[in-house]
Order: C-alpha cells, then sequence, then structure tokens
C-alpha cells in the first residue's frame, strides 16, 4: 500500500516526476552479482530494501502460480518494471527519512522526539547541509522505509491534523449522561483511532526495520535511498535556511548533545555573536553588546523552580498519555455559583496534563523545590514552560467562552461549533514539532568536536 501510494503522489504531482530529457534513453538495469557477490548477501529490513528488490521478491515468489505465457515471458516483464521504476525519479525534498537512514543509533534522542512533521524537517536540514537538496531518487531504489515515512507524513497533513481541528469543533450538545453526550458518542472513536493509529505506525516503522524483507550484497545496502549522482530538479533553498542547515547536525549521545539540552545562555551567546558578526555598523555592534550584557545580568539574577515545570507530554509514558487522551471524556467539570449565574470550570485539557506531568517529575525523582538560574536552564525547559503557558491561556480563553456563550446565546448555545481547535492545532502539530526538532539536532561544533576527540 505504501508503494502504490507513494508512486500515485508521485506521478500525481508533476514537479515530482523528472522531465523526460533528463532520463537516460537506456536506463540503468539492476547490476547482477556474481557467485562471491551471492554468497555475502544479508537479509535487511525496510531501511535498505529498496523497491526494485521487493518488486524481484514478490514477483519470484508468485512466478509458479502465473499462466504459462506470463511464466515464459518473466525475465521481460521483470525488466520492463525494472525501467519503469528506473524512470519515475522523486525530488529528495519530498521524501521523509527513518531515523536510521539520517545516522541514529537506538538511544540516540530522535529515536523518541519525533513526529511525521520534525522528522521530515530533519531530513531536509541535512540534505540541505550534505548538499543533496532536489537531487532525484528513482522508484527503483528508494527504500520501503522512506515510503512508509512519507505516506505517514501526507496522512499525517492532510487527514490527521485537520481531522482534529474539525473534531475538536463539535459542540457538546444532547447531553445523555454525566460526561456522555452526542459529541462524546461521535469523537471519541474517532480520538481512539487516531491515538492508536500513532502507535500502530511506531509499532509497523520498527518492525519493518527489525525485519528480515530481501536479501541484498553490501554494495547495493551502501546506495540503497542514495540519489541519482549529478540528476538535481530545478529549485533553490532560501538562505536562511542553508545557514540553519549549516549550524546543525543530528544529535547522538556520543557527545553531540542536542540543542534541547543546551543552557539558555549558549543560546545568547551564539544569538550575540551572530548579529554581531553580521552587522557592520560600529554603533550598531556596541548597542546589541550592551543589550546582551543586560539579558545576561537578568538572566543570571532570575531564579526559577525548574522541576515545577510539568513534564513535556513527549516523556510521558502510554499510561500517563492514555490518561490525558482520555481525561477529556470522563473528568468531572467544577460547577462554580456567582449571583444567579451558574458556571462550570473544566478540569481536563492544560490543568490535568500539569498536574500529569508533576506527578511525573515527582515519580521520577526529581525535587519540585529546587532552583535554577534562568541563565542554566535547559531550553527544553523553557520550550516546555512555553507550550504549557500557550497551552493554559488557551485553556481559560476556552472556559470564559463555554461559560459566557450561554449568556450571550441563550437556548442555542450547545449547537454553536467551538472555534478552539484552531488555537490547538499550531500548538500540537507546529510548536512540538519545533521543539521536537530541537531534541533531535546539536550544534554541528559539537559534532566535529567529538570526532576531534573521537
Amino acid at each position: 500500500m505504501a508503494a502504490v501510494i507513494t508512486v500515485g503522489f508521485a506521478e500525481g504531482h508533476g514537479a515530482l516526476v523528472a522531465p523526460a530529457g533528463a532520463v537516460p534513453a537506456t536506463p540503468s538495469a539492476p547490476a547482477q552479482p556474481n557467485a562471491s557477490a551471492e554468497a555475502k548477501k544479508e537479509c535487511v529490513g525496510s531501511d535498505f530494501a529498496t523497491f526494485g528488490k521487493i518488486y524481484d521478491a514478490i514477483f519470484d515468489s508468485i512466478v509458479p502460480y502465473l499462466p504459462p505465457q506470463v511464466r515464459k515471458d518473466r525475465a521481460a516483464i521483470k525488466a520492463q518494471a525494472h525501467r519503469d521504476m528506473d524512470r519515475l525519479r522523486i525530488s529528495n525534498m519530498m521524501v521523509s527519512n527513518h531515523p536510521n537512514q539520517l545516522g541514529a543509533e537506538r538511544g540516540d534522542p530522535i529515536m523518541k522526539y519525533r513526529d511525521p512533521i520534525s522528522l521530515y524537517v530533519v531530513s531536509q536540514l541535512l540534505n540541505v547541509r550534505e548538499g543533496k537538496q532536489f537531487q532525484a531518487i528513482t522508484v527503483e531504489n528508494l527504500t520501503l522505509a522512506q515510503a512508509v515515512e512519507t505516506v505517514w507524513l501526507l496522512i499525517h497533513t492532510t487527514v490527521i491534523i485537520p481531522l482534529t481541528v474539525v473534531l475538536s469543533a463539535v459542540p457538546n450538545i444532547a447531553p445523555i449522561w454525566g460526561p456522555i453526550n452526542v459529541r462524546f458518542l461521535v469523537t471519541l472513536p474517532f480520538y481512539i483511532g487516531m491515538y492508536g493509529a500513532r502507535y500502530l505506525y511506531q509499532f509497523i516503522s520498527s518492525a519493518l526495520v527489525n525485519s528480515c524483507l530481501v536479501s541484498m550484497t553490501q554494495e547495493e545496502q551502501n546506495q540503497a535511498g542514495k540519489p541519482v549522482k549529478d540528476l538535481r530538479f530545478a529549485g533553490s533553498v532560501p538562505k536562511f535556511i542553508d545557514e540553519i542547515a549549516g549550524q546543525v547536525d543530528l544529535a547522538d549521545q556520543r557527545g553531540c548533545e542536542p540543542i534541547g539540552n543546551q543552557p539558555m545562555s549558549r543560546i545568547v551567546d551564539r544569538t550575540t555573536k551572530y548579529l554581531v558578526d553580521t552587522n557592520k555598523d560600529p554603533a550598531t555592534k556596541a548597542a546589541i553588546t550592551g543589550i546582551s550584557r543586560d539579558v545576561e545580568n537578568r538572566m543570571r539574577n532570575t531564579w526559577v523552580p525548574a522541576n515545577l515545570i510539568p513534564a513535556d507530554p513527549a516523556d510521558f509514558n502510554q499510561i500517563e498519555g492514555l490518561i490525558s487522551l482520555l481525561g477529556g471524556y470522563v473528568s468531572p467539570d467544577i460547577p462554580l455559583t456567582i449571583g444567579e449565574n451558574q458556571f462550570s470550570i473544566g478540569t481536563s485539557g492544560a490543568p490535568l496534563d500539569i498536574v500529569i506531568g508533576l506527578i511525573h517529575n515527582f515519580n521520577h525523582g526529581q525535587n519540585l523545590g529546587e532552583q535554577v538560574r534562568l541563565w542554566d536552564l535547559p531550553v527544553t525547559k523553557s520550550m516546555t514552560a512555553a507550550y504549557y503557558t500557550m497551552y493554559f491561556s488557551i485553556y481559560v480563553a476556552q472556559t470564559i467562552y463555554a461559560n459566557a456563550l450561554p449568556i450571550a446565546l441563550p437556548g442555542v448555545a450547545q449547537y454553536v461549533p467551538r472555534p478552539f481547535g484552531l488555537f490547538y492545532a499550531p500548538l500540537n502539530f507546529g510548536f512540538n514539532a519545533y521543539h521536537n526538532v530541537l531534541r533531535s539536532m546539536c550544534f554541528a561544533e559539537d559534532k566535529k568536536l567529538e570526532a576531534m576527540v573521537a
């Protein structure tokens, strides 16, 4: 299915298919390994298994069941299929990669902190860094892992995100019993389905990588998923993205710490240096330096309770994540009476996640009273604090809206769609993707230092 969807997507978008002039008149046929190479073959998973090899394996397995004429022409049929797959090229900038294909190892940050959007962003930043932007990959050489990650990205951006916004707009109509109403009955299956789809994708992705799919030589593995040499699509990368790509690399456990683990002081120092280096006016440079010193002084003298920042939802275990998801349906509202008006305050959403996050910190032995200077606060802690600040702000606005609407529109308020999915979507899918990128990548100079030490 991944193969069909990917090929169909490539054929349906003219920008993805190489122009006819760029296709060699005689496509290169798959190399036929000699006897010694055959002996060195090993069974590989989806991060090396190419469409060409998978096609051969499937075709050969069904040959005995095909009509006699097809069996007779099987060599010509296979050759034509390989030529067709070789002619179809996809831009490198449209393909997402599994972390293994980016050089990640088990335990590296990107293995945990990733989503379809952040994985695509990391893939493309590394492509730009290595000068592979807009290079072409043949479907023949496209790996199953690349197809799975790319298709999941398309499903995530075109189905799951819009569906989340739509479901969040469903009003609380026709109460049945307690928290159960028509909205509960309509939306719960979709939310459970999307939650399950995410874990199913992660399971399938890992299972395919660790499975034995096809046998390939080491040379074939080295070329799997790689673009065609010296063949590029037309296009250019904005200068600021090129600059960013030159400053980052894939974080690992050997010494290239994620940007998210860096103290805020390093971000301030790097930003100051960049602004000073890119400005030629001496007065502007002096002003930037003065402001930087003021910021540094304030940050050194500001203390914050770091562990009172709740754990990021990305660090929730499966039980905590399930409680967070289902809490929106089973968490009771707190009734409140002001004068003659009856109000209610929801306990799900931001309040529930904050409680889960604090309990998570406590269960992991973190001292909730510990104070650190803002200067030393890790980037990921500041990002998590910003996340909960925005999350809680949207929750407060949503609570005010829910209580004010019945007063403004008595009798029909329950039928008015809820607009807050438009605010939650950028937070949950945009901000979190950016945070995952910071947790998956490190500064390039740290990677160079790591290589020197090694």
